[in-house]
């Protein structure tokens, strides 16, 4: 059984690195990006362009975020951060790769996502700027966790309707409940990472155990709520899945608060929380 269990490790071995580099994470943004295209009735025209183009932005932002942690005063010691470190010679050649890619996809483009995708450029670079230049300690740290919600959904849905002659209502609600998803998965990482930080200052600190809790079960009443409404109201079966999608997703953030002592050792809420954006899988 020596196969098995060497195979297991190399599995292992190439799916944590992939986790560090936040794979999962680019693979949901450019899921969900899918989704928003096919709105409302899941035959929208899907942009191979643009989705590829969101894959590669949020890939950049993540490794540029901690390529810019390691060069702090202070750096952040974590194992991503180290394994950033490691190999950033090799990070910085993929990332001048993918910026060749994202500049030939800009040909097939949408006309409708390319100014809204400047502007989203623009507002990342600026928030990159800020946060290289404040501490863990600072209180920018404060608004993190909600901007980088906004970006993301922005990123994800605005670029996706700006493409579309029409928004249909159910678009506009979905991105709503998307982004109250993407906020509440980043709150709740914020709160478990409160308890290995020697020193900091985030939203989750402020608000204290209690208070995120509550924060957390009000986001999944409040997508529950309106995922409901969408599934009474709307003449679209897509419209329907989603809804139903939308409503585990913010459902399965709150149990992982709920698990915590589960779910805190070896940072496997990271793993499960990211994994929570694949339950979109089945929309595609």
């Amino acid at each position: 059984m020596n196969w098995l269990h060497n195979t297991a490790f190399i599995i292992g071995y190439y799916l944590k690195r992939a986790h560090w580099l936040s794979l999962d994470v680019v693979a949901g943004a450019m899921l969900t990006h899918t989704i928003a295209q096919r709105m409302p009735d899941g035959h929208g025209k899907v942009s191979w362009a643009s989705t590829l183009l969101v894959g590669i932005a949020v890939f950049a932002i993540y490794v540029t975020d901690r390529l810019l942690d390691n060069r702090k005063s202070r750096k952040v010691d974590t194992q991503r951060h180290r394994f950033h470190a490691k190999h950033e010679p090799i990070l910085l050649k993929i990332l001048a790769g993918l910026g060749v890619v994202g500049l030939v996809c800009l040909f097939w483009l949408p006309k409708g996502m390319f100014t809204v995708g400047l502007t989203l450029a623009v507002l990342v670079v600026g928030y990159l700027v800020v946060v290289f230049r404040t501490t863990l300690t600072d209180g920018f740290q404060l608004f993190k966790e909600p901007i980088v919600a906004l970006i993301y959904t922005a990123g994800v849905w605005w670029t996706a309707l700006s493409a579309s002659a029409e928004t249909p209502w159910e678009s506009k609600v979905f991105m709503g409940l998307f982004g109250l998803v993407a906020f509440q998965n980043l709150l709740l990482f914020s709160w478990f990472e409160s308890f290995d930080m020697d020193e900091g200052y985030t939203l989750a600190i402020a608000w204290g155990t209690e208070t995120v809790s509550k924060v957390l079960m009000w986001i999944s009443i409040i997508v529950c709520a309106a995922a409901t409404v969408v599934l009474i109201t709307t003449t679209y079966r897509y419209c329907v899945r989603a809804a139903v999608t939308v409503a585990v997703m913010s459902l399965a953030n709150d149990y992982l608060k709920r698990k915590s002592p589960s779910v805190l050792p070896n940072e496997r809420y990271r793993w499960l929380g990211d994994g929570v954006f694949f339950f979109t899988l089945w929309l595609v």
